[in-house]
């Protein structure tokens, strides 16, 4: 008895196994487009960029902070222009 409770466990788990294996299959799924190096290198380069201007920014405006409250304003400016940024990578992935 117990060793047929064992090969119908075994027989559950090979389905199972089967079943997984077929659905990751890559036959039916479309190739990924292959963006150039060089491209994916200039992306990454600008998005650099566009942190190094925005950290400098905040940089300047907290140094020239004379009070408690224009380092808040500082601290919001940053979170707002981050979150915009944010949204912005977030649209172009959507987009593509």
């Amino acid at each position: 008895m117990k060793k047929q409770i064992v090969v119908v466990f075994v027989m559950i788990v090979v389905f199972c196994l089967s079943a997984l294996a077929y659905a990751q299959s890559t036959e039916g799924s479309k190739p990924q487009e292959q963006v150039p190096m060089e491209q994916r290198k200039a992306k990454l380069m600008s998005l650099i960029d566009q942190r190094i201007n925005l950290l400098q920014g905040i940089k300047a405006c907290v140094s020239a902070a004379q009070t408690t409250e224009d380092l808040r304003k500082c601290r919001d400016k940053f979170r707002e222009e981050s979150k915009q940024s944010l949204e912005e990578r977030k649209e172009q992935r959507k987009n593509k």
